[in-house]
């Protein structure tokens, strides 16, 4: 596996992580 996608995927979960916590946290601000 290059480096480069596993960089992405890492970043990726991390995202999606912080996202649903923030999203958990404030529910439907948009």
């Amino acid at each position: 596996m290059d480096v480069i996608t596993y960089v992405l995927i890492v970043a990726l979960t991390i995202g999606l992580f912080f996202f649903a916590i923030f999203f958990r946290e404030k529910p439907t601000r948009i």
